[in-house]
């Protein structure tokens, strides 16, 4: 138990390595893990891992490499969300972009799920799902539930915690251990000041006593319907409105998609929020359904969703160019770079 997902992962990294005896672990390309440098060979990371190979998602190329240098590999970590935009980053403000999200599996995911974990096997490596995100949230057993995967090591973040801050790692004992039997003094050392915080303890309990009930699958399935009629009716409503906006969902996560370009889509977030609807910050533009949510919640969402889009047209930010933008914007730099050639600027 720690007390956030990234060190969790860190946790997650440490036992493969030490049991394995192995010194690298891979990743893919764009797959965030949490804020450790040990782990992040992307955007906002100064130190490049030298123990860390970085390889492409559903790529035959990554299977083989596997394959081949099995004796050095400790762990493969995935990240489920990724199929989500596999091999780049996240739509985020890091890289100034934020109309292009996707939610959604690439096709083939799951397929390339499966022949990993074999490859995995096959090879001696372990496989480490990363579900900070997806962890009971998407399905009862996650991501390895949505895609018939069973991953070898396990991360969870704070929705095991009923929403209080901690990181969980699970797996089987020979992935797990932290001392060598057969040398006292080879330890790895994972510690941290968690100490069993009572009140985590007691939401964690009180979650997995209720995640333990026959009948909560039923709970998610219910959820899902939900979400699936509340998505369709969505989008029936902003298409007869003539709204340039599209809902897009998988199991629990949602998000708004824009269905023609426009400068000025970033502003609906604000006019959502006037409407009371209070959305994450502009980034990836994902969401999340509560379990608990009542047919009256996505009402009453969506009347709000629709409030916020007829102000956001009222004010004039969806009308479409008057001129040819991209024309305009190229005349103006062809007029700026004659005046500069000719000393007029």
């Amino acid at each position: 138990f720690h007390m956030s997902g990234t060190e969790a992962v860190m946790a997650a990294v440490r036992c493969a390595r030490f049991n394995q005896r192995k010194p690298l672990v891979v990743s893919f390309g764009g797959a965030y893990h949490g804020w450790w440098d040990g782990m992040q060979p992307t955007a906002g990371n100064e130190r490049t891992p030298e123990d860390v190979l970085c390889l492409k998602d559903m790529n035959a190329l990554s299977l083989a490499v596997i394959r081949a240098r099995g004796s050095e590999i400790a762990a493969v970590l995935v990240n489920p969300l990724q199929c989500f935009h596999l091999n780049s980053s996240p739509p985020s403000d890091l890289v100034l972009q934020s109309n292009n999200r996707k939610v959604g599996p690439t096709p083939g995911y799951r397929e390339w799920l499966h022949k990993l974990r074999k490859t995995c096997t096959d090879a001696g490596v372990l496989l480490i799902f990363d579900e900070v995100y997806t962890g009971f949230r998407v399905a009862p057993r996650g991501a390895q539930q949505a895609y018939g995967v069973q991953a070898d090591l396990v991360v969870y973040g704070k929705t095991l915690g009923g929403g209080l801050p901690v990181g969980v790692l699970c797996g089987g004992k020979e992935a797990m251990t932290r001392s060598d039997p057969k040398k006292a003094a080879r330890v790895a050392y994972v510690i941290g000041t968690f100490a069993g915080h009572p009140a985590v303890m007691g939401s964690m309990n009180a979650f997995l006593t209720w995640h333990s009930r026959p009948e909560t699958p039923a709970e998610y399935d219910e959820m899902h319907r939900r979400i699936d009629a509340f998505v369709g009716e969505a989008n029936g409503a902003f298409k007869k409105r003539g709204y340039p906006l599209e809902l897009s969902s998988w199991f629990s996560v949602w998000s708004m998609m824009f269905t023609t370009p426009g400068r000025y889509h970033w502003m609906l977030q604000y006019y959502m929020r006037d409407a009371g609807v209070a959305l994450s910050w502009v980034g990836t533009g994902r969401c999340l359904f509560s379990l608990d949510w009542t047919d009256e919640n996505y009402a009453e969402l969506l009347r709000r969703m629709l409030v916020a889009c007829e102000q956001m047209q009222a004010g004039g930010w969806w009308e479409a160019p008057r001129v040819n933008v991209k024309k305009a914007v190229s005349l103006e730099f062809a007029a700026a770079i004659g005046k500069s050639l000719v000393g007029l600027a």
